[in-house]
């Protein structure tokens, strides 16, 4: 794990949390995962692919201590609608609330190094919601 604060400034933090829960609300759909360690119940995780970027949010459960968090994955790409398997070593970054405040605080896990991936992934998600907003208008 990499300390975002080190690597990105906050600016940058804040880009990447906004774009990420844009692309969330305009592109998750639900999604269902057989290999999954976590016992997540039906229902509660929602998945946003972006060419070679799957976006994957799990909604949290207070009784469980559990809080909402978004993690990014990058996969090979592939022809929509074929299965694909996430790697947790592929995965770039997680953006979680610290707790269970309103407004929720985020706390932002670098899992790789961002000079390899921010850029691209912060356009690819840019192009994905500019799409969106034209289709939507």
């Amino acid at each position: 794990m990499i300390d975002a604060s080190d690597l990105l400034p906050p600016s940058c933090a804040r880009e990447l949390q906004i774009a990420v829960m844009g692309c969330m609300h305009a592109l998750g759909g639900e999604a269902m995962f057989c290999d999954e360690d976590d016992d997540f119940e039906p229902g509660t995780v929602r998945l946003a692919r972006i060419g070679d970027l799957v976006l994957v949010e799990r909604l949290g459960d207070r009784a469980k201590g559990k809080p909402r968090r978004f993690t990014a994955y990058q996969v090979d790409p592939g022809e929509p609608g074929v299965p694909f398997r996430l790697d947790p070593d592929a995965a770039l970054f997680v953006l979680s609330e610290a707790g269970f405040y309103t407004p929720p605080d985020w706390e932002l896990t670098l899992l790789h190094d961002p000079h390899e991936w921010f850029n691209e992934t912060l356009i690819a998600l840019h192009v994905a919601l500019e799409a969106w907003l034209r289709l939507a208008c």
